[in-house]
């Protein structure tokens, strides 16, 4: 795993009928806060939030290592193309507690899988 950037995508995909102003489903101060204790978990990794609009060819081009996505985005993120053992698709609970262990979980055997 060579690339270190872990995207956070906190807003449905694009799709006709829906206002891009329309963000997600949990007001951003949430988003914000699992970041920052998922931040403090991890030391070499980037964790930042999506700044593409959920646009899966944009996440594709930076290479991210890991999507982890936000409560209610199972079937309005588009992410043909990635990778599916690399999206981690959070229940409400663990967003809201800001349960990181099933990320750190992922990461590890990523690693240990990595050549």
């Amino acid at each position: 795993m060579t690339n270190k950037t872990i995207y956070f995508i906190h807003r449905p995909s694009p799709t006709l009928c829906r206002s891009p102003l329309h963000g997600g489903y949990f007001p951003y101060f949430l988003t914000e806060k699992f970041i920052k204790s998922l931040q403090k978990e991890l030391e070499r990794r980037e964790v930042i939030p999506d700044d593409t609009k959920s646009d899966i060819e944009a996440l594709i081009e930076r290479k991210a290592a890991l999507l982890v996505c936000a409560p209610g985005l199972r079937f309005q993120f588009y992410h043909q193309g990635f990778k599916k053992p690399n999206i981690i698709w959070l229940g409400v609970m663990e967003y809201v507690s800001v349960d990181t262990s099933a990320i750190i979980n992922r990461l590890n055997q990523l690693v240990s899988a990595d050549p």
